[in-house]
């Protein structure tokens, strides 16, 4: 486990937030998937749910705080999106095999 993760990051990682949702991370391919809590499948569905999205940024990761992403959702005319969770409980390295 790490406590944070920079923009500059490499490799592979699930982040856990504090309603459960897990973020898998590629930062090689710069891909994220949301996969939202299993306890509220459908109260806290976002755009895109299980699928693969460009990931622009990594604003800020960071255990005890919201992850903060920027992303492509590849809406026309719309160039990119701010995604906030809520607090960041866990962030694991993962097999890149595990992320696809």
């Amino acid at each position: 486990m790490v406590d944070s993760l920079t923009d500059d990051a490499t490799g592979c990682y699930v982040v856990t937030t504090q309603s459960a949702s897990r973020y898998w991370l590629d930062l090689d391919r710069r891909l994220l998937r949301r996969v939202p809590s299993p306890s509220f499948p459908d109260r806290l569905q976002l755009r895109r749910d299980g699928e693969d999205i460009d990931l622009l940024e990594v604003v800020r990761c960071r255990v005890g705080r919201p992850l903060v992403l920027l992303i492509n959702l590849n809406v026309p005319g719309v160039w990119l999106t701010t995604r906030e969770s809520t607090p960041v409980t866990r962030i694991e390295s993962v097999p890149k095999a595990l992320v696809r």
